[in-house]
């Protein structure tokens, strides 16, 4: 027997210490913070373990978790939706006991950042942020008028003659104990009468209490509260956490409202009883507090008060133009006048000669409309919804003006105000403004326009004018808007070639110096100005005219000649004027570098002739010409080949400019110069000779790529080989060879036969990579397949 018992023992041992663990968390965490889920997951991780909500209380006071954080983590568990009250282990009628001394408020709502709750009544919110502290300071002095009970510590100093201080508890039957003096009854005495009670007991042990301020025998005495006491508060009722709450006794009914959470969605703000001793003593009415500070009935909490909070009385929607949307509570007999003062008034965009107003009448709904002015006779019932609606967004008095004039905008509308006036409030029309037409747009109560078309010259000359009315919109065109943009172009030689916006009496000296002058080179004497026809005839497109102009843009004494709109000038250039050409010779020739060209049909045979010649290490074959031209055709050979290649990066590389390579055989040239080989050179031609190289270069899909020694007796597959052979992803019927010229050369077939490029020395072998293609699966393959015998199938059964 006594062996089970140890076993039993030890098991609860080892239970108690596991469960300890997890109650850490809760002394440790802010349990404010944590979610929904978690608070879930740990009450049920404690379930699991056996524990009930009391045996949770009894573990964590034995670990020293604070009794108030214990009350809040059941109000969590409490508040959950997911967990049913079984689950919990709780009822609603199961109290909940804390000591707010530490923690105040049910922080499991936190509204702070979060929608406000719009279906709640107004005050509902309030009660649910956790950033507001109805916690009662305990640091400072109490009041005189405090009332003495059990539980209270007094501290008694004495200084003078003698010093000493006492500390003394009030037990459960009011008495406190003083040392030499005995008992003193202090319950229910305040704060000051208990001074008095307890120095006239003193003065039996310390006769200096009694003695004057100025004797050198005279004690002086000072008697406050160290140590406030907790009271028991019921809070029961519509509220959201009912139960017995330790409060300490400085406590107010606000303070413990927030402990409790407030009242819920069906409890009453203007009716909060306090009671006392089976009284009501005091009611308390929340409104009150939230809209005018006032706490009328926030009476002090004594032990075993009970704070009652019955349902709400009337509920009254409003919505619409006011300061404060939202549920309102109000009491029987209250009018919209006292509504009007909880929801903060109007704004300012309200519409208050009228409220309409929704009612329930037995078995339907009725609008009534209520004036502002009734507002005080007019009593407001359950269920009513008060709808303010804004004043509507249209004038009564305002004209507009808009366009060509120098104050566009809304203006007042005046008894007779015509068009006239209006453009002279406007302080006139701009240059701009188109004088032949104008428009005003009328409104029909927004249902109906009608534009009125009117000439602005003649209402500006008085000799027509327009009354105006109520939203009247003028507009007043900008002329330039009113055709196409008038520009001429400029191009040519000139400095800045561009598209000028054209100005009247524009010669064409001024074109030139706007458009940055002449260039050198370019001829005055031959300016064509090309002209838009309006003659009526489809053979001629337009007229052209040749002109000259002073170099030096001196103002034309003759007879001048202007530009017109879309003018078209080309300045040109000088018969056989040209500038410098530069072309470059680089590589292996005695004086390389660039060159001007001397005249246009000079050669590559004659640059290297200006070279100086070839060296002895020029490598005819190898020589190339670059020449910049618009379409480099190098980058449709490269974009040919399938994007998955490789080993054509430096082609690509070269590609991107607009620099070509040609082919050109050097050592034929310099045998034959003039011949049709020999080309003739343009701007920005380099000739390229290299020296003689002795490798070819394989790359791409190959195991090795590298540099192999050129042999006259290999073939391309021996290149191959020397770099390790082909890989299984080499695409072998493209490959091409570029050599040292730049030319290029693919594999070619004919029938069965394959023909490869012929190598030299500096060439450059690329093996591109195959392209994959995706195989297809055996499940693939099955459904093609029995989806072909089905259709054979059909196809026979249709044909016997």
């Amino acid at each position: 027997m006594n062996k089970k018992f140890l076993v039993t023992i030890y098991f609860v041992f080892i239970s108690a210490i596991v469960f300890t663990q997890g109650l850490g968390d809760i002394k440790n965490l802010d349990i404010s913070s944590l979610s929904d889920e978690q608070i879930a997951t740990y009450w049920g991780r404690i379930q699991k373990e056996g524990y009930s909500m009391s045996q949770l209380e009894t573990l964590a006071k034995a670990q020293g978790v604070s009794a108030s954080k214990v009350a809040e983590f059941k109000r969590r568990v409490y508040g959950l939706n997911t967990v049913d009250k079984q689950a919990k282990n709780l009822t609603d009628s199961t109290p909940i006991t804390s000591d707010v001394s530490e923690a105040y408020g049910v922080q499991a709502d936190k509204v702070i950042g979060k929608k406000k709750n719009t279906n709640a009544p107004f005050g509902y919110d309030f009660f649910n942020n956790s950033k507001i502290s109805f916690t009662p300071s305990v640091n400072i002095a109490v009041p005189d008028n405090y009332q003495i009970g059990p539980g209270d510590e007094l501290m008694i100093d004495l200084w003078g003659a003698s010093e000493i201080t006492y500390t003394a508890r009030v037990d459960r039957r009011g008495n406190i104990k003083i040392n030499g003096v005995g008992f003193i009854y202090v319950n229910g005495f305040s704060l000051e009468a208990a001074r008095k009670k307890i120095s006239t007991k003193l003065k039996k042990k310390h006769a200096g209490i009694g003695a004057p301020k100025d004797s050198y025998s005279h004690i002086s005495t000072n008697i406050t509260v160290s140590k406030i006491r907790t009271v028991q508060v019921n809070i029961i009722g519509e509220v959201k956490a009912p139960g017995t709450y330790a409060l300490n006794s400085l406590s107010t009914v606000l303070n413990a409202l927030y402990v409790a959470g407030g009242p819920n969605k069906m409890g009453t703000f203007r009716e909060v009883k306090l009671v006392r001793k089976n009284e009501t003593i005091a009611t308390l009415d929340i409104y009150d507090y939230l809209l005018d500070g006032t706490q009328k009935g926030n009476f002090k909490l004594q032990d075993q008060d009970v704070l009652l909070v019955g349902p709400y009385q009337n509920l009254v929607t409003v919505e619409g133009a006011v300061k404060r949307t939202g549920i309102y509570e109000l009491k029987e007999g209250q009018t919209l006048s006292d509504l009007i003062a909880y929801f903060g008034g109007f704004t300012s965009k309200a519409y208050t000669d009228l409220l309409i107003l929704e009612r329930l009448d037995g078995t339907q709904k009725v609008v009534k409309e209520v004036k502002l002015s009734e507002a005080s006779q007019f009593e407001i019932k359950a269920g009513d919804k008060i709808l303010v609606q804004e004043v509507l967004d249209r004038y009564k008095n305002k004209v507009t003006v808009l366009g060509e004039v120098y104050r566009p905008g809304n203006y007042e509308l005046l008894p007779n105000m015509t068009l006239r006036g209006l453009l002279l409030k406007a302080d006139g029309i701009t240059p701009e403004a188109f004088l032949t037409r104008g428009i005003i747009t009328r409104n029909y109560d927004n249902t109906y326009q009608e534009n009125i078309p009117f000439s602005v010259a003649a209402i500006l000359a008085e000799k027509t004018d327009i009354d105006l009315q109520n939203n009247d919109v003028v507009q007043i065109f900008n002329k330039d808007n009113l055709r196409e943009p008038r520009t001429i172009l400029v191009q040519g030689a000139v400095n800045k070639p561009d598209t000028l916006a054209f100005v009247s009496k524009m010669q064409i000296e001024d074109v030139i110096a706007l458009s940055g002058g002449l260039k050198e080179g370019a001829d005055p004497n031959n300016i064509t100005i090309s002209r838009r026809l309006k003659d009526g005839s489809f053979k001629t497109l337009s007229k052209l005219f040749t002109l000259s102009s002073e170099t030096n843009l001196a103002l034309n004494n003759g007879t001048p000649f202007y530009i017109e709109p879309f003018d078209q000038i080309n300045v040109r250039s000088l018969k056989g004027y040209a500038a410098q050409q530069y072309v470059k010779v680089t590589g292996q020739v005695n004086y390389s570098g660039a060159y001007v060209l001397e005249n246009k049909n000079e050669r590559i045979s004659d640059l290297v002739k200006r070279a100086g010649g070839l060296t002895e290490f020029a490598y005819l074959k190898g020589a190339t010409l670059f020449r910049k031209i618009e379409d480099n055709p190098i980058k449709k050979l490269i974009y040919n080949v399938e994007s998955e290649d490789v080993g054509v990066d430096k082609l690509k590389e070269f590609s991107k400019s607009n620099v070509t390579s040609i082919g050109i055989d050097l050592e034929k040239i310099m045998q034959n110069p003039g011949a049709d080989s020999d080309l003739i050179l343009l701007e920005g031609d380099e000739l390229v000779i290299p020296e003689i190289k002795e490798t070819v270069q394989v790359s791409g899909e190959v195991l090795v790529p590298s540099l192999v020694k050129y042999r006259k007796e290999y073939r391309l597959k021996d290149y191959v080989n020397s770099s390790g052979g082909f890989t299984d992803a080499a695409k072998k019927s493209k490959i091409f060879v570029r050599y040292s010229n730049g030319q290029i050369k693919t594999v070619s077939r004919f029938l069965f036969f394959t023909f490869y490029p012929k190598l030299a020395p500096g060439a450059d072998v690329f093996i591109p990579t195959k392209v994959a293609k995706e195989k297809m699966s055996t499940q693939e393959v099955l459904g093609i397949t029995s989806s072909i015998a089905t259709l054979a199938l059909i196809i026979r059964s249709l044909t016997q």
